[in-house]
């Protein structure tokens, strides 16, 4: 299988409630992404965001910087935002990865950070995978 059909059931066993099956294909479908995130930092490349497998990588990987985020990992999201920032080739999702970066570094918790900072409202319509659209406010944490 691959990282995108992975993630497909992942999310289909989520929304059935079976959390066994859904840790167990998030775990396949983040294995996959990371040798493809170690591959790309190896040899100074981008994901291409155009190729579905890539662009699932991303989001499984996205995925899981949050969940880092969540369990307060910053000494490992934080790299992880950053290292992103240089590994996509769309200045929209550079952009949101330094978002995120910026309210992990300013030590705001992420129910927070998504309610005042993270524009739910907006759903990308070329990335709907993506929390991709900030509030103004996302400025204040700009130093």
């Amino acid at each position: 299988m691959s990282v995108k059909e992975h993630y497909y059931e992942f999310r289909n066993a989520l929304t059935k409630g079976d959390t066994q099956k859904a840790e167990e294909e998030f775990e396949k479908a983040f294995n996959e992404a990371f040798i493809m995130y170690q591959h790309k930092l190896t040899n100074n490349e981008k994901f291409d965001l155009k190729n579905d497998e890539e662009l699932f990588a991303v989001v499984t990987l996205f995925d899981n910087m949050i969940g880092m985020w969540r369990e307060g990992m910053f000494e490992e999201a934080i790299p992880f935002a950053e290292s992103m920032v240089d590994l996509v080739d769309s200045s929209k999702i550079k952009e949101m990865f330094k978002g995120f970066s910026l309210g992990m570094q300013s030590g705001i918790d992420l129910d927070t950070f998504m309610r005042e900072y993270v524009d739910l409202s907006k759903i990308d319509e070329e990335y709907p995978q993506f929390l991709c659209n900030f509030k103004e406010k996302i400025k204040e944490l700009i130093k």
